[in-house]
């Protein structure tokens, strides 16, 4: 077990050796819910402005440079599965949605004091679980499925305090993969896994979408290229209640930006007691990997990524073992499209009866600067892992409005 650590830590010690040429990027999308301002992020458009708010006036502006920032997203999403599901055994369209409102204070700019962040984001969804209630898949055709709830939450209200530009700490609750085991290619899909992996989020409690818990972070930026960081969740966000049973959620990530790649190695722990197969373990822990590369610069906004992630856990105490995921991030390549994406993917969740496989096809279209409409299709092979278990072919519709 300790050499597993050493090895970790010694695989990250490593990367920050490396040669580099280009500032690191930020390592996750802390406090974006949108998609398009994701890939505004990605692809150098995040100068721009996003929203219908736009059109009310100067007042957005003028909060912005008071500090305060105000955003609002409506997504809605469509699922059809194409053969009969696992749960349900019917071919059924489905519609759910996610209202997010989020709300960014910068303390310098509100005339306070230099480096501060506070970051209020509530959510209200609706609708079925495509996967829960119909398909039966493992590791979640829609990435904004969630329990059916009418009443919005506070899913997230942190305070970060930034100190000497190379060290923060942030206390609240947070969004786990916000920040770590993030992929900026592979945050195109709708599937699930692209967000965490499922030998992750199918084994332990972890504060991500659609709760999170209490969480203290620190990042640390030692280069331009590379950064280090570690957090403590909650153990179960469900409760939002610190619980010694409930045990607590630890991980640490670091990761290197090159000219055109970035590279991430992180390590997590849960310390609540897990009973499988008849034996009692203390903990569960696991390993994961990103690459994110650059492979071609077709012309000035049209360029082709590679990404892979993978992730693996102990066999004998989990269900899901391992997650690889690999694939093609393409961006502009119609030329009156600039900003528009294609994706491929290849999504595996590995358990002890066998794999789930899921091969997603999407493509992602900037409208307006303020509507994307995403299109996706999703061949599950073995739902749940079971080899018994028939292909079933699942087709996506969202779109984003940013207000």
């Amino acid at each position: 077990m300790k050499s597993k650590i050493y090895q970790t830590i010694l695989l990250a010690v490593g990367l920050s050796l490396l040669p580099m040429s280009a500032s690191a990027d930020d390592p996750g999308f802390k406090g974006k819910p949108s998609s398009i301002q994701k890939e505004g992020k990605i692809h150098g458009h995040e100068d721009n402005d996003y929203g219908l708010s736009d059109y009310w006036g100067s007042a957005r502006k003028d909060l912005a440079e008071q500090g305060v920032t105000f955003e609002m997203i409506y997504t809605g999403e469509i699922v059809s599965n194409f053969n009969p599901g696992l749960v349900s055994n019917k071919k059924e369209t489905m519609y759910l949605d996610n209202l997010d409102i989020t709300l960014t204070v910068d303390t310098e700019k509100a005339g306070l004091w230099d480096g501060g962040t506070l970051f209020i984001y509530g959510l209200r969804n609706t609708g079925r679980d495509p996967s829960g209630n119909v398909i039966g898949d493992l590791q979640g055709a829609s990435n904004i499925e969630a329990p059916n709830r009418h009443k919005p939450i506070i899913y997230e209200a942190w305070f970060e305090q930034q100190f000497f530009d190379t060290f923060s700490i942030l206390f609240g609750f947070h969004d786990l993969n916000s920040e770590f085991y993030v992929s900026e290619y592979s945050s195109l899909f709708l599937n699930s896994s692209p967000g965490i992996g499922a030998e992750v989020a199918g084994n332990v409690p972890v504060s991500i979408f659609a709760q999170t818990g209490l969480a203290l972070r620190v990042h640390v930026d030692p280069t331009d290229n590379w950064y280090v960081q570690a957090a403590a969740y909650d153990g179960d966000p469900a409760t939002r209640g610190l619980k010694t049973s409930e045990g607590k959620m630890y991980i640490m990530e670091s990761g290197v930006s090159f000219a055109k790649g970035t590279y991430k190695a992180g390590y997590w722990q849960h310390t609540a007691d897990v009973v499988f197969n008849g034996q009692t373990f203390n903990k569960n822990y696991g390993y994961y990997g990103i690459i994110d590369q650059r492979l071609f610069d077709l012309a000035e906004d049209q360029n082709i990524s590679a990404f892979i992630r993978w992730g693996t856990v102990p066999a004998n105490r989990n269900a899901i073992l391992s997650h690889t995921e690999f694939g093609l991030h393409m961006h502009g390549l119609i030329p009156s499209r600039a900003e528009d994406d294609l994706g491929i993917a290849y999504i595996q969740a590995k358990t002890n009866i066998g794999s789930e496989v899921v091969y997603e096809f999407t493509y992602r279209a900037s409208i307006t600067p303020w509507l994307a409409i995403q299109p996706s299709f999703q061949m599950i092979q073995n739902p749940s892992g079971d080899p018994a278990n028939r292909t079933i072919n699942v087709g996506l519709l969202r779109f984003e409005i940013a207000m």
